[in-house]
């Protein structure tokens, strides 16, 4: 690989390497791929969609070259770390048939390298995404069932045509562009009518995203976003299938359902704010009980349309529920809760609790103002947080386990104005394939909402509810009000879910068993949510910490 600095355009100030290439010679032929290899690391630092920045690459080995075209190509890429298992990660990547300044320029930070050919001809390699033709391609190829086949496997592209989606018209010649909020993988809008989302990591199986999205839009539920398509790698050396994408309806929204909350959060600590005297203390007060309460006058007054958004978000969940236990495929049939799933389930908390406690007595120096009350305080009522997961594994939970979101947050819903649409089936990335793909309580998926209520109401104290800056004169005033909200807005949330599940199988059969099963999941969320905070956001630490001691006090 030669030097930025060797004779012909300077393209050091882009950060390109230029990689020599022999006349005639295939774009990707062994030779570059060596040299894309070396490359590579340092590229996917700067990407948004690799999941593993904080692990040291130790070797990069191009699997498969797929060609798309004659300048569009996918490569399949085994990362290797020096630590951990290696994992396949997709890189779909173009060519330009020249290399000025301009074209550089429009590309802002997509190039990867440039290919010079013993002529002095020069084109970029760059990601595919940036190229319209690429992106139209993969709509394209959906909609004809197209497979293209690389020397170690071959890409497969189809269409999904169902009795409630019927045939969609697929013209590949719609406007697109790539999406800025996608994190983990990427996605790309089609007009108004369409959205597909390319898997970046992938493994052997089916992925949930595209397993759930399917099912819930052949059984009618409404509220997701219909699964159109598909795409898929097979290699023939392992002789392996990987869920490379998803092409789905796109829906028209106006951002997820965090944005909204916080939006609303703004309006109701406006009005809040103004009160002389703080708020009633609801202390004490379990969710499932405050839910059997009327929500007071002046609450809602303070809280606004919210209230009925929450409520019309836990009839949704619990519709999405209700779907998903209706099913008779041996990967959807519900299954009896039993003695050994309690005790695996216990376990698997157990191991939640070592790991979030672990990292609070290591890190328990670094946190600071009220979250080092609540760190010390905890820290001693550790057995208290152990005997509630012991309780689990001792009762009998009269429920039956399906298949379920599995990273249930605000962020996972977009807001249509007035409705919600629930996305994102993949799971926890960070969770083996399996384990997504696997079936537990649904209250799992509850205790997941709610705990994303506490961090909407408490991220005003972080600066991120309009109108009320991190620094408020009143944080203790803030805060009280910040647990009003979220206990009323909980209430309505489970109001909505149980009212809409009434007896289902999928709930717990006894009013103990339900507050069990979803204390355990909320205890089990905010336990990762310690880990989690005290490794990325120390002083956010103190969400998850006053959520622990609300639910063991």
């Amino acid at each position: 690989m030669a030097s930025t600095e060797i004779q012909g355009a300077d393209y050091s100030a882009h950060s390109l390497s230029v990689i020599q290439v022999e006349s005639g010679a295939q774009p990707f032929g062994d030779d570059v791929l060596r040299q894309i290899s070396k490359l590579v690391p340092e590229v996917l630092r700067t990407r948004r969609w690799f999941r593993a920045k904080a692990r040291t690459i130790s070797e990069v080995l191009v699997l498969d070259v797929i060609p798309f075209s004659a300048v569009n190509y996918v490569l399949v890429l085994k990362l290797s770390y020096t630590e951990g298992e290696s994992e396949t990660y997709l890189l779909p990547l173009s060519l330009t048939t020249n290399a000025d300044d301009a074209v550089l320029n429009a590309l802002g930070s997509e190039p990867l390298a440039v290919l010079r050919s013993e002529e002095g001809q020069e084109r970029i390699i760059y990601s595919a995404f940036a190229n319209p033709a690429f992106r139209s391609s993969l709509l394209s190829a959906i909609a004809e069932n197209k497979s293209f086949a690389g020397k170690e496997g071959t890409f497969f592209a189809k269409r999904i045509e169902t009795p409630v989606t019927g045939a969609s018209d697929l013209n590949p010649q719609l406007e697109s562009s790539v999406s800025r909020a996608e994190q983990s993988n990427t996605s790309v809008i089609f007009g108004t009518q369409f959205i597909l989302k390319l898997f970046r990591k992938v493994e052997p199986g089916i992925n949930p995203d595209i397993e759930m999205g399917a099912f819930l839009t052949e059984h009618g539920f409404a509220n997701t976003p219909a699964v159109l398509g598909t795409l898929e790698y097979r290699s023939k050396a392992e002789d392996a299938a990987y869920s490379a994408g998803i092409l789905q309806k796109f829906v028209a929204n106006r951002g997820d359902a965090w944005k909204y909350t916080l939006d609303s959060l703004s309006g109701f600590f406006q009005r809040a704010l103004l009160r002389s005297a703080p708020p009633e203390s609801l202390a004490g007060e379990h969710s499932l009980r405050l839910m059997e309460r009327e929500m007071p006058a002046d609450a809602r007054q303070l809280i606004g349309d919210y209230a009925e958004s929450a409520r019309l978000l836990g009839q949704r969940t619990a519709e999405m529920h209700a779907v998903l236990a209706r099913g008779q495929e041996a990967d959807f049939v519900p299954e009896p809760f039993s003695p050994s799933d309690a005790v695996k389930l216990y376990e698997e908390m157990h191991h939640e609790a070592d790991t979030a406690f672990n990292v609070l007595r290591q890190k328990q120096g670094a946190i600071t103002g009220a979250g080092a009350e609540s760190a010390r305080e905890l820290l001693q009522l550790e057995n208290r947080v152990r005997e509630r997961f012991a309780e689990l594994k001792n009762s009998r939970i009269g429920a039956d386990r399906i298949r379920f979101h599995g990273d249930y947050h605000l962020g996972q819903v977009l807001y249509t104005g007035s409705d919600f649409m629930i996305i994102d089936f993949e799971g926890e990335p960070a969770r083996p394939l399996s384990e997504r793909r696997g079936k537990t309580l649904a209250l799992r998926d509850v205790a997941g909402m709610i705990r994303s209520f506490q961090y909407a109401a408490y991220a005003a104290l972080f600066g991120q509810v309009a109108g009320l800056p991190a620094n408020a004169d009143n944080p203790a005033t803030v805060e009280r009000w910040s647990a009003f909200w979220y206990a009323w807005v909980s209430a309505a949330y489970l109001k909505g879910y149980f009212e809409t599940a009434g007896i289902a199988n999928f709930i717990p059969n006894s009013p103990d068993g339900r507050r069990l099963a979803l204390d355990a999941f909320l205890l089990q969320k905010a336990l990762y949510e310690v880990a989690y905070e005290l490794n990325n956001r120390p002083d956010w630490v103190r969400i998850p910490l006053r959520g622990i001691l609300d639910l063991i006090q």
